[in-house]
Formats: C-alpha cells, sequence, structure tokens
C-alpha cells in the first residue's frame, strides 16, 4: 500500500512540474545567422546600417556597439551591463507588444531578445540614429562613430558624407 502511494505521489509530483519555456538563454533566442542571412533587402539594409559603435548626442560619453545581432551599451569607452541580442522586425516581438500599441512597420523596430526592451527606428542613415523607447516614448539621438565611418567606407560598405568644403 506505501508503495502503490509513494508511486502515486511521484506521479502527481512529476506531471504537475511544469517546464519553463519561457527561461531565455542566448541559444533559445535567435538563431543568429538566420537573421545575418535574411533574405529581406530593407532588414539587410537596416542590419548594415547598424553595425558600428554609436556615440550619443544626449547623454556624455555614452555609446551602443552593434555587431551582428548583438548590442552592448558603453561608457567611457568600457561596455557596461551585458550583450543583448536584437532583431530588426516589423514589431516588437516581445512583451513589449503587450502593453503598448504598436503599430506594423517594415523593419523598422529593433527588438531585444533577451529583456523586455524594443526601439522604434525613427532614422537611420550611415551617420545617424534616432530611436524613440516603445513604452516609454523618450528619443535617444546617436551619431556614428567616426572612426567606424572611416572603417566601413575602407572596405567599401558606403560613402563618408562630407562637407561642401571638403568636396
Amino acid at each position: 500500500m506505501n508503495y502503490l502511494i509513494s508511486i502515486l505521489l511521484t506521479i502527481l509530483f512529476v506531471t504537475s512540474c511544469k517546464s519553463d519555456k519561457n527561461i531565455v538563454t542566448p541559444e533559445s533566442v535567435i538563431d543568429q545567422n538566420s537573421l545575418l542571412s535574411s533574405n529581406d533587402p530593407v532588414v539587410q539594409n537596416t542590419m548594415k546600417l547598424l553595425q558600428g559603435t554609436w556615440n550619443s548626442r544626449d547623454v556624455k560619453n555614452s555609446s551602443l556597439t552593434f555587431e551582428n545581432n548583438t548590442r552592448i551599451e558603453n561608457r567611457d569607452g568600457k561596455p557596461i551591463g551585458r550583450i543583448r541580442y536584437y532583431e530588426i522586425a516589423d514589431q516588437c516581438n516581445n512583451d513589449t507588444a503587450k502593453g503598448n500599441k504598436i503599430v506594423k512597420a517594415k523593419a523598422k523596430y529593433l527588438s531585444m531578445q533577451d529583456i523586455d526592451m524594443c526601439y522604434f527606428i525613427k532614422k537611420i542613415t550611415s551617420t545617424e540614429l534616432i530611436l524613440s523607447y516603445v513604452g516609454r516614448d523618450n528619443t535617444l539621438n546617436y551619431l556614428k562613430n567616426t572612426a567606424t565611418i572611416r572603417n566601413l567606407s575602407k572596405q567599401g560598405n558606403i560613402e563618408i558624407p562630407r562637407n561642401k568644403s571638403q568636396k
């Protein structure tokens, strides 16, 4: 009898335990290669433009660095916080979308995959990035780090914008 009760309790315990599918690990977040090899030309272009370091126009000595599909915040040239995985999407693809009115727009969202954070890309060029933090409505302004611009230009990826006097 005790043996039968033990078996029933074990079965009850095992079947009542749920696996937590919401646990996010870098491996479960995103297939890095699928993002980098997107067939969508708009996503490809946005990913290409994002690569490198962007200096904040609002917060002195603060910057963001995008490398492939990762983003890291920097202060005084040193990484702070954790490396975050992101994707370029038509909407926020995380919990940010639940509490906010999200208007779908082609490749206009920078959606973090391992935290509840999403940005609307208001403007992106080879030298300027303007993001709006979804849910907070504050705007973040960045300029591409000049060393990054020179490096990309040498690789033939972008043309360095010049003032009229430099032509």
